[in-house]
């Protein structure tokens, strides 16, 4: 999958989610959902805008952007806010 006008960001994953991303992974395939995470991490400088960028961003394709915030709203662990709807 490559980033173009048929792929939306659904999540941006922060370093403290870093773990469960093989979980937001399997989640998507089991859902027959496509995925591309794109970190964010810059070898360059050893990854220091992580804490302001977050980990990477988490895109599928738009037709299936409401099944993902769901997948998303269930696995991610609950601080009072849901994946935002657009």
């Amino acid at each position: 999958m490559i980033d173009n006008e048929d792929t939306v960001k659904v999540y941006t994953l922060e370093r403290e989610h870093e773990t469960i991303l093989p979980l937001i992974r399997k989640a998507f395939e089991d859902a027959k959902i496509s995925m591309h995470f794109h970190s964010k991490f810059d070898t360059a400088y050893d990854g220091i805008f992580i804490n302001q960028k977050g980990l990477g961003d988490i895109y599928v394709f738009n037709k299936d952007r409401k099944r993902a915030e769901d997948i998303l709203n269930d696995i991610l662990p609950d601080d009072g806010s849901d994946i935002p709807s657009r």
